[in-house]
């Protein structure tokens, strides 16, 4: 009886020894009956957490759990912990544990995933592993690709209509934009998101945008070398794993820890991401260097080290991947012209929301790393997206004048981008995107001055010649000219009103004379509107018409007979709008121009 009573403790160091081994990085999978149900856990149960804190080393640290937060979210459960052991007691919680197992008597509990800034104890809540699997493992892999984000408004763009105190914060859906670091509620742990080749300001100026969805943006390298250990770049639970979202001459990752792992399926995080459903998104393992110890955010410094599947889940218990699958990326090139000739090759991920941004992101550093960030620029920007299933690519183009504005002219190319992968009207799938940018150190501007014409009265079918002045900034005036014919039918005693302007107050007078036209009904009324809108560096003469016509459903009808522009007016359908004709005359200068000046002519 007494050698039998002393048998369990040496069977349980046998046992504590070989899990110890197992933690510390030897591929295992788990499987149901190795999970505990959160009805199981009670207060003061005492377990072990797995986690890599240097290198590619899973490590143990030390959890007692605090209590169940029942129901703290609609159907959901939070299991309260404290952490102890290894850098914890000087870090707290670190950005980059999310998803790091937590095991009581070697059966895994859930993934360490909540915790409060500027908190004096590592405490940490953890997302139950069965709500894991029930919400992420029971749902099939869908057609690559991400769902719709919610659309964006159609805004009016030109040199002076919509600047912004940033174009980082323009890009922000207004309920995201409030992200407050020393908030004390329950929030998911911020994830490191791991950037090169990105310049240190425009991080800055995007860290709204990325905390608004729980990113910490620090700099790092683009891949970390491999491991001396292939084995330690496994994805195995308290492994390291990335997301990436750019990859190439610029990078972007965000790094986490593995949390279950079940044939060729990982669970990850134990909160979401970004939250969107379905994902398409390149999973990777990681190589943490370091963990730096802050008061308000301690964090990884890590770096992704290869890819090793597709992230197809991103869901409000964590995110879900395949292992041996290949996401879709966006091949991605910038040009930039100016003091140096520089490009820039990398594949973006393909995301509604964060294409975009991050095309934003790196279009600035690209500028920024090359030119000057204070004095004047004249800048040209061309932005080509290809479509899949359409030939020509979606142009958008314009020129711009800047001063100690480096965000400015780029977001003006983004928004109508974002606009066009955005759209109601169908899903847009890009092949590719090149982006094309010209600076010049100097002032390019010129301020139209006066207009003067041959002839004061014309007649039906003659063609008036108009000469613009206009004043380039420390330059000397000249004229330009251009040929207006006025149309057959115009009406004999009319007044015609010729216009010379620039973008901005053309783009004011294209809403006022044919509003209908600029809120488009299909696709391709859009790409339309985009790519038409109103260029900085066009001189616009505008004759308006005294005969009026209609708008139907985006398109314009200037000519109807009276009859028919009688019965459409008063017809009982939506869609029908006023349609002021005019002549319309665009010619491109070198300068970027402003100001407007307007003349009566009165035809005979």
């Amino acid at each position: 009886m007494k050698r039998k009573t002393h048998k369990l403790p040496y069977l349980f160091v046998i046992f504590s020894i070989f899990s110890a081994f197992i933690s510390h990085g030897t591929p295992s999978i788990l499987s149901a009956e190795d999970t505990m149900n959160v009805d199981e856990i009670m207060p003061g149960m005492k377990g072990y957490g797995k986690t890599v804190f240097t290198g590619g080393r899973i490590e143990i640290f030390n959890v007692e759990v605090l209590g169940i937060l029942r129901n703290w979210e609609a159907k959901s459960n939070m299991i309260l912990i404290r952490m102890s052991g290894g850098p914890l007691e000087k870090t707290g919680i670190i950005a980059g544990m999310s998803g790091s197992p937590v095991y009581i008597s070697n059966r895994l509990i859930g993934a360490v995933a909540y915790g409060w800034s500027f908190a004096k104890e590592p405490i940490a809540g953890v997302t139950p592993i069965n709500e894991m699997k029930d919400t992420l493992l029971n749902i099939p892999s869908r057609e690559k690709g991400t769902l719709p984000v919610s659309g964006w408004d159609i805004p009016s763009l030109s040199q002076d209509s919509l600047i912004t105190p940033s174009a980082t914060t323009a890009m922000i859906p207004p309920e995201v934009s409030d992200y407050d670091a020393g908030k004390t509620t329950l929030t998911p742990i911020l994830s490191p998101l791991a950037v090169s080749g990105v310049e240190s300001d425009i991080l800055q100026k995007m860290q709204p945008f990325f905390h608004a969805y729980g990113l910490y943006p620090v700099q790092g390298g683009s891949s970390a070398p491999h491991p001396d250990n292939p084995e330690r770049s496994r994805l195995v639970p308290g492994a390291s794993v990335a997301a990436i979202l750019i990859r190439g001459d610029l990078s972007a990752a965000v790094v986490g820890t593995v949390t279950y792992v079940e044939g060729d399926k990982v669970l990850a995080f134990g909160h979401p991401f970004l939250q969107t459903g379905n994902a398409d998104l390149p999973m990777a393992s990681a190589y943490v260097y370091t963990v730096l110890s802050s008061q308000s955010n301690s964090v990884k410094m890590a770096s992704p080290v290869e890819i090793v599947g597709r992230i197809h889940q991103d869901r409000r218990a964590g995110i879900a991947g395949i292992l041996g699958e290949s996401p879709r990326m966006i091949p991605c090139h910038i040009e930039v012209e100016g003091s140096q000739r520089l490009k820039y090759n990398f594949e973006i991920v393909n995301n509604k929301l964060l294409t975009p941004s991050l095309t934003l992101m790196a279009a600035q550093s690209a500028v920024l790393s090359t030119e000057r960030k204070v004095g004047e620029k004249s800048v040209r920007i061309t932005l080509s997206a290809h479509i899949e299933g359409r030939e020509k690519p979606v142009v958008i183009e314009n020129v711009f004048y800047e001063l100690d504005q480096p965000w400015f002219s780029l977001n003006h190319i983004v928004q109508p981008f974002t606009m066009i992968i955005n759209n109601q009207f169908r899903d847009v799938h890009l092949t590719s995107i090149d982006l094309k940018i010209s600076v010049l150190d100097f002032r390019k501007t010129a301020y139209i001055e006066s207009i003067r014409v041959d002839k004061k009265q014309v007649k039906p079918g003659d063609t008036l010649q108009v000469d613009v002045c206009l004043k380039p900034f420390t330059g000397e005036k000249f004229y330009q000219t251009v040929f207006m014919r006025i149309p057959e039918d115009t009406l004999p005693g009319s007044i015609l009103n010729l216009t010379a302007c620039d973008a901005t107050y053309g783009q004011t007078l294209n809403l006022g004379r044919s509003a209908g036209k600029y809120f488009p009904t299909n696709f391709e009324q859009l790409v339309r509107y985009v790519e038409n809108m109103e260029r900085n560096n066009n001189l616009t003469v505008r004759i308006l018409l005294a005969k009026k016509g209609l708008t139907y459903k985006g398109e314009g009808f200037p000519s109807l007979p009276a009859s028919m522009l009688s019965i459409m007016s008063y017809s009982n359908y939506s869609g029908i709008g006023p349609l002021f004709d005019e002549v319309v005359s665009r010619i491109p200068m070198e300068y970027v121009l402003n100001g407007n000046q307007t003349i009566p002519i009165s035809v005979k």
